[in-house]
């Protein structure tokens, strides 16, 4: 059996790939090692405009249902570009 992303969870990898390409991850992370949370606080809050903390809500709470798949792509975008914080954290409490 083969697993492979359709058209619509593919676009959504690179459109997470290109977000997070341009907001310059690493210095984000260098700067919330060193104490500076801005950046990552900002990095933070454009994932959460992508939807991505959403993909695990609920409908009936405003969230897009639960998509375990989109979800799964999202981490492996956000463990690829190494994003700073509790994410994992932060969608198990959502």
């Amino acid at each position: 059996m083969r697993f492979l992303l359709d058209d619509e969870q593919t676009a959504f990898a690179r459109s997470l790939d290109a977000l997070l390409t341009a907001a310059d991850t690493p210095a984000a992370v260098r700067s919330w090692g060193a104490g500076d949370p801005t950046a990552g606080r900002a990095l933070w809050s454009r994932i959460a405009e992508a939807g991505v903390f959403a993909l695990a809500v609920p409908e009936a709470y405003e969230g897009l249902g639960p998509r375990p798949v989109e979800l799964a792509v999202a981490f492996v975008e956000l463990g690829r570009h190494v994003v700073p914080g509790p994410l994992v954290e932060t969608v198990a409490a959502a």
